[in-house]
């Protein structure tokens, strides 16, 4: 670490403005996402923080330290707002973390083309309040939306509560600037389509800090929704839910929200499910005759399937408490081990690596509930969205349970052709699992890193093993 500190001083004095900061509180705050299983680590005493954070105010300044770190072999992390559940940031003590906080103007709003230009430092629910005082969305409302920022949303490749209408982030993004390993700035045009050969911006979304860092980014917007319409169901099986939503999807139809959860975790949040059945929330939202259109058609199809309208309330609540949950550290003061992992699969197989997962996941011993919903909805198919909660307070112990469902989810999820992670990326929870989904595609993501990080410094151990 004394020669990280030594060349940090170097650059202290050759860059005056840029903060740097090698100790204090600060390392512990950005020393760790909320991935479970490091938090379980630190309760065994298992911590170690960064060398120094890096704060800078510019894309010149990201620059600097980029080209400093590559210059001095220096690995470097960076850091939004921490909000991520997989393990992407874990820095070591040599590492130095770019903290890129102080980046956060909103560059530009183009009322006619329909674009924002952001910095990535941005808090997500600050970006979209911003928007929403001009009379704009962007559509995209992850549950992290108040703890995450605009660029750790392109970072990790995230999707939003109402993806199934406005798109995921790939869909959104339309140009960015990036700064390389060694400094470099690179900027792709933000134009409505493009034909100029590969796509460069899917070479950066989802990388997760490990072949550059996103410095600006220009993003589709919508107006403000004309109108807005949900409806509540109750259906009498797991099965019915997803054959309405395959149907819903399969006839054209794009509901904002599209919800169905399993009888476990629909008696869990909702009163009307006291019977046990499933619940399935939609909403629909846009221009109105659009919304009052989709509402009757998805209606039809979902009452076709036996499901019972409950009329809006449910859907309302949803809205107002979506994001409420409480936290991983008061869960495991508890004794509880709990965590989500999600995954996607094609309709046809989607009923059973639901049940197969949710049986295999119940017979572990000192499992309360293991349950599911699906949540982000496609032609194709659905993501399903696990949820596991455990009883463990012995913190080596919690660790072993919480690999166990892992493993099990990751191998059901590849055995029947889906994919291992639908919007929370890899990290280092899932980087096992990485090489079996890509198969002979994953040598071309090693030499992609190896081509534009070739002294291995941007964020080492995530997505790819280090070497």
């Amino acid at each position: 670490m004394s020669d990280v500190l030594a060349s940090l001083k170097q650059l202290r004095d050759s860059q005056p403005d840029l903060e740097i900061v090698a100790d204090g509180e600060l390392l512990a705050e950005v020393g760790h996402d909320w991935w479970m299983r490091s938090l379980l680590e630190r309760r065994t005493g298992v911590e170690q923080r960064a060398a120094a954070v890096v704060r800078p105010a510019s894309t010149a300044e990201v620059s600097t330290v980029l080209a400093w770190a590559d210059a001095t072999r220096t690995a470097v992390v960076p850091f939004g707002l921490g909000s991520g559940v997989c393990g992407a940031i874990k820095p070591g003590r040599d590492h130095v973390v770019i903290d890129m906080r102080k980046m956060t103007d909103l560059v530009e709003l183009n009322d006619n083309s329909l674009t924002v230009t952001v910095q990535p430092g941005m808090r997500g629910s600050d970006f979209e309040a911003a928007l929403g005082r001009r009379g704009y969305t962007m559509g995209h409302f992850p549950q992290s939306i108040a703890l995450s920022t605009v660029g750790g949303w392109c970072a990790t490749r995230a999707s939003g509560q109402l993806s199934t209408r406005y798109g995921n982030i790939e869909d959104m993004l339309l140009g960015c600037e990036v700064v390389l390993p060694g400094g470099a700035v690179v900027r792709v045009p933000s134009t409505p389509r493009s034909s100029i050969g590969p796509d460069l911006r899917q070479v950066f979304l989802g990388s997760e800090g490990t072949l550059g860092i996103f410095t600006e980014m220009t993003f589709r917007i919508h107006p403000t929704a004309e109108s807005s319409r949900g409806r509540c169901f109750t259906l009498p099986s797991l099965e019915s839910g997803i054959e309405a939503l395959r149907l819903i999807m399969r006839g054209g139809w794009r509901p904002a929200v599209t919800r169905l959860y399993d009888a476990t975790e629909a008696g869990r949040n909702f009163q009307i499910a006291a019977d046990g059945e499933p619940v399935l929330l939609l909403m629909s939202e846009g221009p109105t005759a659009l919304v009052e259109a989709e509402a009757v058609a998805t209606r039809e199809i979902v009452e076709n399937h036996g499901g019972i309208d409950h009329g809006p309330e449910p859907v309302d609540s949803w809205l107002d408490h979506r994001n409420n949950v409480p936290s991983f550290d008061d869960l495991v003061d508890q004794g509880l081990v709990v965590d989500t992992i999600e995954v996607a699969i094609g309709w046809d197989r989607l009923a059973k690596l639901f049940k197969d997962v949710v049986a295999e996941g119940s017979a572990i011993e000192g499992m309360l509930a293991m349950s599911g919903h699906i949540s982000h909805c496609y032609t194709q198919g659905g993501n399903i969205y696990f949820t596991f909660v455990a009883t463990q307070s012995d913190p080596a112990a919690a660790i072993e349970l919480y690999d166990r469902v892992w493993e099990l989810t990751m191998k059901h999820t590849h055995e029947l052709g889906g994919t291992i992670a639908h919007h929370h990326g890899i990290g280092r929870v899932r980087k096992g699992w990485l090489t079996k989904e890509l198969g002979g595609a994953h040598d071309l993501l090693v030499r992609i890193k190896q081509a534009i990080d070739p002294n291995g410094i941007m964020n080492p151990g995530v997505l790819l093993d280090s070497a």
